[in-house]
């Protein structure tokens, strides 16, 4: 019921909206994802969607015997209109859930069947829970959701009451025996991992620490914070009702670019606040309570970091288009990072028959002077021994490094290619464990692996830096050698295949493809990327990336995954397509991105095409 349910809410959720549907996406929300389902069903249409074998089963279970030949389409969803799927963060909690549309309420609860009706304290609001989980009803519009506290928050409060009533602090609990045992195998070396687990099961323990007396009535640590968790739950889940149902707070009201996303026509638009994301990740708890005025100043400069896209889905092509703003701090630093000229050499090692490249251009050095610029006064602002101790030694490494030498050791721009694959030999070992006496043993075996080719490189101006570092190297490492256009490392891959490393046109590149180095260290001449492609590299921003995916698919090593891996990336074999991801120059305010899958092949739609994936992962994986 649980995979079924996760289906449920992501696969028939994707086709849900309800009018005002928006208004209750909570303020705290950082991340959220709108579905069109206007558009969306002109493309799919929701009797074919049910003929779906996922979506068959679905039904199966929603509907029991007392709905017997009801479809989705009997369950009180609205689906005309849009749904909005949410991941939020406060500082003392977290919250998910969607928002949705209803048609018929009684109907709604034939699909929701875990959930019972409960009191409500908010006038024209119905309240249903299962578990932790709720759904608030408001008119025709739902929203389902889960609040979740901050577990370092709930422990320190439980903490603090375990030991004011008169206990030792639970986290000092040990067991001195097993320690004593533990440590004086340790020192005389007779300790492997093998012995652990039956060390282990020599000693039993109990799972809740204990009590400060006798009294049945008095509870365990564990159940002490497991009270606070539900109070603390509930305390949270509150607030954020009052706020969408008194004060009529939420994201749409708070958030200008999440309001402008929703006007756009377009099969789906998401908003991602990364600011928020961040700084209000539980990570930070203690950072916020240990040092505010640092943690203040972050919050500052991570302001206005907010991602926002559109999803279109045209006859023969998927298109995401993302627009990244910054605020003014962080936007001179990302404008000064990408602020870095294009290397023409890297795409002299691109050759016009791969299956997948990217480029990719950084200044390090215009980053670290802006970075340095701005966080040394935050830590200088923090008056506290580790925060001194950081800036000290900052500020020493920032006057002592040459940094001409090690910045102009990477000019900016980087470059990798998927070249296909080969077949090594190599060996593996097989092992046998014998789980009664802990006996185990190996055999080493011939094999033949594929292995994936690849080349990665980075322009530089000091080449003699590399040169001098690898000489010194084989000279303690047998396996490196020089061989004058390029340099080797045996059996570097595998145990059984070289790397090669190739020292030209002022790139270092590294490479498990043997041609590439043997026989093209100065690049593919006539046999590199085409003009188009070339241009495209050159003026797409910061970044530029390229896939096949028909050939990359196919030329996927089978090894390198386990068997149910296997099976799902066999659903996707055999299906042709191209992938382009394409970025604009990144200024102090924005930067833009856009990434296309133009697919090809014999189907009624987009949807159906899409459909038909989602329905083969299925088959294979329930």
């Amino acid at each position: 019921m649980k995979t079924t349910t996760i289906l449920f809410t992501f696969f028939i959720g994707s086709f849900v909206f309800a009018q005002n549907s928006e208004d209750l996406v909570p303020k705290h929300a950082v991340s959220v994802f709108s579905v069109n389902n206007v558009n969306l069903l002109q493309k799919i249409s929701l009797d074919d969607l049910v003929k779906y074998e996922f979506m068959e089963e679905v039904q199966q279970e929603l509907f029991d015997g007392s709905t017997a030949g009801k479809t989705l389409k009997d369950s009180g969803i609205d689906f005309d209109q849009k749904l909005n799927i949410f991941f939020g963060r406060a500082h003392d909690f977290e919250l998910s859930g969607f928002t949705f549309g209803i048609k018929d309420k009684d109907q709604l609860f034939e699909v929701f069947d875990d959930f019972l009706p409960a009191e409500s304290s908010y006038d024209g609001v119905d309240f249903y829970e299962s578990y932790f989980n709720r759904i608030a009803i408001k008119g025709n519009s739902g929203i389902l959701f889960r609040v979740s506290p901050n577990m370092q928050q709930v422990n320190s409060i439980a903490d603090s009451i375990w030991v004011a009533r008169g206990n030792d602090d639970p986290w000092m609990y040990e067991y001195p025996e097993l320690q004593e045992v533990m440590y004086d195998l340790e020192q005389s070396g007779e300790l492997d991992t093998l012995m652990v687990e039956e060390i282990y099961e020599t000693y039993e323990y109990e799972d809740e620490l204990p009590i400060a007396d006798e009294d049945p009535n008095t509870k365990t640590y564990y159940e002490l914070r497991d009270s606070v968790e539900v109070s603390m739950q509930q305390l949270y889940f509150e607030q954020v009702c009052n706020e969408l149902f008194v004060s009529g707070e939420n994201l749409r009201k708070s958030s200008p670019e999440f309001e402008e996303k929703l006007a756009h026509d377009a099969e789906g638009v998401f908003y991602f606040d990364n600011a928020r994301s961040l700084t209000r990740n539980s990570s930070y708890y203690s950072l916020r309570k240990d040092h505010p005025n640092f943690y203040k100043q972050l919050e500052e400069l991570y302001a206005g970091n907010i991602l926002t896209g559109d999803l279109v889905i045209n006859d023969q092509s998927i298109e995401l288009k993302i627009d990244a703003k910054y605020g003014e701090q962080l936007g001179d630093i990302y404008a000064n990072i990408t602020d870095a000229k294009f290397d023409k050499n890297i795409l002299k090692y691109i050759h016009k028959d791969n299956s997948a490249f990217f480029t990719f251009r950084v200044n390090l050095r215009e980053a670290y002077e802006q970075a340095f610029k701005t966080i040394t006064p935050m830590l200088e602002s923090e008056d506290d021994q580790m925060f001194t101790m950081l800036l000290m030694m900052w500020e020493l490494y920032d006057e002592f490094l040459n940094k001409d030498a090690m910045f102009d050791a990477y000019r900016g721009s980087v470059f990798g290619t998927y070249n296909g694959i080969k077949k090594v030999k190599t060996k593996k070992y097989i092992f046998e464990y014998d789980e009664e006496t802990f006996d185990y043993t190996e055999e080493e075996v011939e094999a033949e692996e594929d292995m994936p080719l690849f080349a990665i490189g980075f322009s530089t101006g000091r080449l003699d830096i590399a040169e001098r570092y690898l000489e010194r190297m084989s000279r303690i490492e047998p396996s490196m050698h020089n061989e004058g256009d390029y340099w080797v490392v045996d059996q570097a891959i595998l145990d059984a295949a070289p790397m090669y490393m190739i020292l030209k046109n002022d790139l270092f590149i590294v490479t498990n493809d043997e041609d590439m180095a043997r026989n093209h260290s100065e690049g593919y001449g006539a046999d590199a990327i085409d003009k188009k492609l070339l241009k495209k590299a050159q003026k797409s921003g910061f970044m530029y990336g390229y896939a096949d995916l028909g050939r990359a698919i196919e030329n996927v090593p089978r090894d390198l995954f386990n068997d149910e891996e296997n099976e799902m990336i066999d659903v996707i074999r055999g299906k042709s397509g191209m992938i382009e991801f394409t970025s604009t120059e990144t200024s102090s305010e924005q930067t833009s991105f856009n990434l296309i899958y133009n697919f090809e092949g014999e189907y009624e739609s987009t949807g159906t095409y899409i459909l038909d994936l989602i329905n083969s992962l299925y088959v294979i994986t329930k």
